[in-house]
């Protein structure tokens, strides 16, 4: 035998994944969502990432993984006392996420039987027949925001902010005619959101504003109820009765999810089609439903690219990794909805004739209960604004929120050009 032969050598094995070792820093101001998305995904199903503040967090990524984990709130949970770094003292108490990773006790950071008990109530009252009722205060409300929009381009050589003309004040006068809050909060409410959920900026005080203007509203409604859901919820029976503090979540929840999420729906949407012609055209020529479009929309530009959180109760392995006890978890849906295990070689493409569903409202017990309503709104909108000018397009960026968790745009100029405009009339119709 030849003892002066090499000897093979042995490919050396891959790190384990740990939250020592991240993967992808992410930033609150990076220009592009789906590149950080996709570097998360092809790392792996689960991997580790770093959040602004250099808080590390486990980034669920493949769909099929991250479905198994919404379902199960036994080893994933959502009360921030399961997060080992916050209670040593690790996370620092002016961290800007901390409002979203670990707020305060409601339908949203709870499970089993605490959870069922506080959105059991609303299930009551936040029904599909109440919902469909809204159908044409929705259509009243969208004319009169394009009839803004129309008249803000007249003054500025026909072009005009999609966002604050149209998509920002639909769903907060849609949320608010719901719930009953008065139209002398909506700026202030919308000032106090977008603290909330811009990265960069400490939202304690927001927080606490927002909180102060719903328990003004819970006062007024036990003092004047009316036919609204603020007021179903403080008639509800005895033994169905929410605390005032667990109302003033559930409201603060209710806002959150029936505004927000929809303004980005609407921004993103009008994006995707306008850059997309062929895809719009089959939506106009009635080739394809515009509900197929609001799908894809929420497939292809989820509102929510990052959702925090979840915490791991005990030792759990997903793929590689093994997410240890006391863990924080984040789904990143931006990831998930562009998985090519689940939409195949094609999933970064946008096609409005893709058939199959997504999971941008969520999945499980904590699905989002306010999904009719955005979809809503998303299919009245959208068809309403493009039937009236089909030819519209972008006039100018449409700048990104600074954020790692939305998918949000800070304006959306429109040049509002008929596609066959009569001779004679101006851009703004």
């Amino acid at each position: 035998m030849d003892l002066t032969a090499p000897t093979p050598a042995t490919a050396p094995s891959a790190p384990e994944l740990s939250l020592s070792r991240p993967v992808h820093r992410l930033d609150p101001r990076s220009p592009d969502l789906h590149y950080d998305a996709a570097v998360m995904r092809k790392a792996g199903p689960v991997v580790p990432v770093q959040l602004p503040g250099g808080v590390r967090v486990w980034a669920v990524t493949h769909d099929a993984t991250a479905r198994r984990v919404l379902r199960d709130t036994s080893a994933f949970v959502k009360d921030a006392r399961h997060w080992g770094a916050l209670q040593r003292g690790e996370i620092p108490a002016e961290w800007p996420l901390m409002g979203l990773a670990a707020p305060g006790r409601s339908m949203v950071t709870t499970d089993g039987v605490d959870h069922w008990r506080l959105r059991g109530p609303l299930a009551t009252v936040f029904t599909e027949a109440r919902v469909r009722g809204l159908r044409t205060s929705i259509g009243f409300i969208t004319k009169k925001c394009l009839a803004d929009l129309a008249d803000a381009a007249t003054v500025a050589d026909g072009i005009a902010d999609f966002r604050k003309h149209v998509a920002w004040p639909l769903p907060m006068t849609v949320i608010s005619l719901l719930l009953g809050l008065p139209e002398s909060e909506h700026n202030a409410l919308r000032g106090h959101y977008e603290v909330l959920f811009d990265d960069t900026r400490d939202a304690t005080a927001a927080s606490a504003a927002i909180e102060e203007i719903i328990t003004r509203h819970l006062d007024a409604k036990r003092r004047h109820p009316g036919g609204d859901l603020t007021s179903a919820l403080l008639q509800l029976p005895d033994d169905e009765q929410l605390t005032t503090e667990e109302l003033v979540a559930t409201v603060q929840v209710l806002i959150a999810a029936g505004h927000d999420t929809t303004v980005h729906l609407l921004v993103n949407g009008v994006l995707a089609l306008t850059r997309h012609r062929e895809q719009l055209d089959l939506l106009l020529q009635g080739e394809v439903s515009w509900d197929r479009a609001v799908e894809e929309i929420l497939r292809w530009e989820p509102p929510t690219v990052n959702f925090l959180a979840r915490f791991a109760t005990q030792d759990t392995a997903l793929g590689e990794a093994v997410i240890r006890r006391g863990e924080l978890v984040m789904i990143s849906y931006a990831a998930m909805g562009r998985d090519p295990d689940r939409y195949g070689p094609t999933a970064d493409d946008f096609d409005i004739t893709r058939p199959g569903g997504h999971t941008s409202f969520g999945h499980g017990p904590h699905a989002c209960i306010g999904a009719p309503l955005a979809r809503l709104e998303g299919r009245i909108a959208l068809k309403e604004l493009f039937s009236r000018w089909p030819g519209l397009a972008p006039a100018g960026p449409a700048p990104r929120s600074p954020s790692v968790l939305m998918n949000s745009r800070t304006s959306l100029p429109l040049r509002l050009r008929p596609l066959h405009a009569p001779r004679g009339t101006g851009a703004a119709q």
